[in-house]
């Protein structure tokens, strides 16, 4: 057995993640988006932006780290894989196999809780013999199997003759926090202690499954929050002459409000203490993909009209604007450049995913009175506010 208890300052940050020692811990953030809007995982998008620990490491190892995260997600990255934490619903790409990476979804059987309590300290080890693996989270198992992918792979005995890399990874706008982690290889089987862990996947009886309404989803957010959430409720929808109609997603899980007029929405996404929301104009894409567009884009001149008299909101909105992961390559019709003072940013939908938490949704508030007040004077000017705006004018090769 050979326990390697990395360093914090061994840990290397690559790519657009920086750090900083603090109180005998190690603060970790990236600047720009690891993950696409849909918060699925394309390729090596996200492993351009790590914490990464030195060497390599042979199965059967156990990863042991006591962290702190204050907003969704973390992603450890083993070898060709990786496996997720505090990610939302949408997260169907929890545990990605080290050898024999797919991109197929579920491979933890929909089963792999894997939330983490925001703000606190938690211990989490993941442990990976050749024929069994397991994930604690504070103590509590919260996965084991042994069917994954690597532990049938042929060339599994080549590959760990090489070692793994280990690394992490934060989205933008979450900080990571270490105190300790450490790798121990095992010679011979790495010590399992099962729990109470059982795969297993929620079911419904007939008749079970009730309409969603607001109120059913506000009860899935965080207690502390709803009363914000609803003054952001009451706010958007009393918005003239934006006009916001709101709906909630028949799995109860996304409230959505729209500006039909002037192309622009919001939505909350409720996951728990994952949750979030996000703000931009939107494609209309119910067609053929030549006449996907959007129907107005005001959001570099609402977010200069902002900077006029809160420059710090400003600054907030366009560095939360979800950035491009290359998910698609070159031809994504979704891909949105926006410029703000002397900075570009090529996005993801050109929408602006912010943290569920007090002062975020006051940023959603206060941006949205500002992009009111915008359409106000435009309409009262006599300028257009609403058209086609064509994702796509000539016959080039897209990807949808």
């Amino acid at each position: 057995m050979k326990e390697h208890r990395i360093g914090l300052s061994e840990l290397m940050p690559c790519g657009k993640t920086e750090t900083r020692l603090e109180d005998g811990m190690l603060e970790a953030w990236t600047t720009h988006s690891i993950t696409s809007i849909a918060f699925n995982l394309y390729g090596d998008s996200y492993r351009k932006h790590i914490l990464s620990l030195p060497g390599r490491y042979r199965l059967p190892f156990r990863v042991d780290m006591t962290i702190r995260l204050d907003f969704p997600a973390l992603l450890l990255l083993i070898g060709g894989g990786h496996i997720s934490f505090a990610t939302p619903w949408q997260d169907n790409r929890r545990i990605e196999d080290i050898v024999k990476p797919s991109g197929k979804p579920n491979q933890d059987g929909g089963a792999f809780d894997n939330s983490l309590p925001f703000g606190e300290l938690v211990d989490v080890s993941v442990t990976y013999n050749l024929d069994e693996m397991q994930i604690h989270v504070g103590g509590e198992e919260r996965f084991y199997s042994r069917k994954q992918a690597y532990m049938k792979a042929k060339d599994i005995g080549e590959q760990n003759a090489e070692g793994f890399a280990i690394a992490l990874t934060v989205s933008k706008l979450s900080t990571l926090c270490v105190k300790r982690i450490a790798v121990t290889e095992f010679d011979g089987r790495a010590p399992i202690v099962r729990g109470e862990y059982a795969e297993s996947k929620p079911s419904f009886a007939e008749g079970e499954r009730q309409k969603p309404t607001f109120e059913s989803v506000l009860s899935a957010l965080p207690r502390e929050l709803r009363g914000e959430i609803m003054e952001t409720d009451r706010f958007l929808i009393s918005l003239r002459p934006l006009k916001f109609k709101r709906a909630v997603d028949k799995g109860g899980k996304k409230v959505s409000y729209v500006a039909p007029e002037f192309g622009v929405s919001y939505a909350i996404h409720a996951s728990g203490a994952q949750s979030s929301h996000d703000l931009g104009f939107y494609i209309v894409c119910g067609g053929k993909v030549e006449t996907w567009h959007r129907k107005a884009d005001f959001m570099e001149e609402a977010l200069a009209e902002t900077a006029k008299t809160d420059p710090a909101l400003a600054e907030r909105i366009f560095y939360a604007l979800n950035d491009c992961v290359g998910c698609y390559g070159g031809a994504c019709l979704a891909k949105t450049p926006y410029a703000f003072e002397a900075e570009k940013r090529m996005t993801c939908h050109g929408r602006s995913r912010l943290r569920m938490c007090s002062d975020d949704l006051r940023d959603a508030r206060e941006f949205f009175r500002h992009l009111n007040a915008l359409t106000e004077r435009k309409i009262a000017a006599g300028e257009p506010t609403a058209g086609k705006i064509l994702l796509i004018k000539s016959d080039d090769e897209v990807k949808v």
